[in-house]
């Protein structure tokens, strides 16, 4: 089995894709995706707004410059003009691939009338769909929910415009918007997508494992699929996915459990790349933020979970990995 599928031009893309998630889809986890096997990689998200007036830390967020393609990079706004402007300023930079979010659920987003706020007037989002599409000659993707909440889902109405505006393809996380990440995402929502649109249809939660992607695309049809929040300190995910979605292994040989040394020599390669790319002292701060995740389910990793919160430079992390390793009982 060999599952691969295609945007617009970009053929033979790998069937997983990381999602872009604010604060974590920066360049070093970006490059462990790909090291990971992914192919097509998705930036955080990036306010068009922004780029339109030259926001220097906007565009240093972006930081696609000189990157390994292809890249995807997200844009989210709530003005068809800006969007449509950013969406010309990311083809300039290089990016291989324009995504608009239409699902993020967070308050500070939604609350200016972005995200997943826009599919509250179907209209509009066309709109802006529309402007961007004519803006750039890069392959188009909407990343979207299945509503805003439970009172009107839109999910095949906005799939079926994005497909008449011209998006390439879509990715659907089939929740509302007020469900936020709670309670469970409603695969069906991605099949009716999907039979309802003839672009490629990506599929987008709860996938925590290879079985779980290999039970996605048999459930939905779906074209690929696209893992968040459970790749956080677990890049090994998108490695299980893969194997599960292009060889014949079963699920427990997809998902075989990783051992305490990966996590560690993960853990420590990511740390470098952080400091690598932002400075050491910056780099090392942000990392705390994926600590957690790299020794969950860890045996008795607490006292190295709170020394790494403490770490401030590349030196002091390889000594509080050591320090407890010699003490941690086998």
């Amino acid at each position: 089995m060999r599952m691969t599928f295609a945007i617009g031009h970009l053929q033979n893309l790998p069937p997983v894709i990381p999602a872009p998630m604010a604060g974590i889809s920066d360049r070093p986890s970006r490059e462990i995706a790909r090291a990971m096997g992914c192919g097509l990689i998705y930036t955080e998200m990036i306010s068009a707004e922004a780029l339109r007036r030259g926001d220097e830390k906007t565009r240093a967020l972006m930081d696609i410059d000189g990157e390994a393609p292809p890249v995807a990079v997200q844009l989210f706004g709530k003005e068809a003009s800006a969007l449509a402007e950013g969406a010309r300023l990311v083809e300039t930079a290089g990016a291989a691939l324009i995504d608009l979010n239409a699902g993020c659920p967070a308050r500070k987003v939604t609350g200016g009338g972005s995200g997943a706020a826009l599919l509250q007037d179907v209209a509009k989002l066309a709109r802006i769909v529309r402007a961007m599409r004519q803006a750039t000659r890069l392959p188009l993707t909407l990343k979207f929910r299945t509503a805003w909440d439970d009172a009107r889902l839109v999910h095949v109405e906005v799939a079926r415009m994005a497909q008449e505006e011209g998006c390439d393809a879509l990715v659907l996380h089939p929740r509302t918007r007020a469900q936020s990440f709670g309670g469970r995402a409603d695969w069906s929502r991605i099949a009716e997508v999907k039979q309802a649109v003839s672009i490629p249809v990506i599929g987008n939660g709860d996938i925590r494992c290879g079985a779980d992607a290999r039970r996605m695309v048999a459930e939905t049809g779906c074209d690929a699929v696209m893992i968040g929040r459970a790749a956080m300190g677990n890049p090994w995910v998108y490695r299980a996915a893969l194997e599960a979605l292009t060889t014949d292994q079963s699920d427990a040989e997809c998902d075989r459990p990783v051992t305490v040394e990966e996590r560690l020599a993960m853990l420590r390669r990511h740390a470098r790349l952080m400091a690598d790319r932002k400075g050491e002292r910056r780099g090392v701060k942000e990392m705390r933020k994926h600590c957690a995740g790299y020794l969950k389910g860890v045996t008795n990793s607490k006292p190295l979970r709170m020394a790494l919160v403490r770490c401030e430079t590349l030196e002091q992390i390889e000594e509080a990995v050591e320090a407890w390793k010699q003490v941690r009982p086998t």
